[in-house]
């Protein structure tokens, strides 16, 4: 009588722990932060009728600074993407 119970208990914590090993779990990936995935804004444009090359100088600047502001985002958010990536594989891929 001792052991059937003592068996019963160790059969029923085999069967739960089994069916929560073998239970699929589904890993999501984390969202990055808002700042580096806003969309760049467009380039100015210069005006057609516009002839000043201190306008068309203004322009070109200013594009450059969206330009090199964006870049900075985008490598920002590559290198969000590429940490992450190695956390998660290195969390949740251990024997593969």
């Amino acid at each position: 009588m001792k052991y059937t119970v003592v068996a019963s208990i160790f059969l029923a914590c085999v069967v739960f722990l089994t069916g929560c090993i073998s239970a699929p779990v589904r890993h999501a990936f984390p969202k990055p932060p808002e700042i580096i995935v806003e969309r760049c804004p467009d380039l100015n444009k210069l005006a057609e009728n516009e002839q000043q090359l201190s306008e068309f100088l203004k322009t070109v600047t200013k594009n450059y600074t969206l330009y090199h502001d964006c870049a900075a985002k985008h490598d920002l958010l590559v290198k969000w993407i590429k940490e992450q990536s190695d956390i998660h594989d290195s969390v949740f891929n251990k024997g593969k």
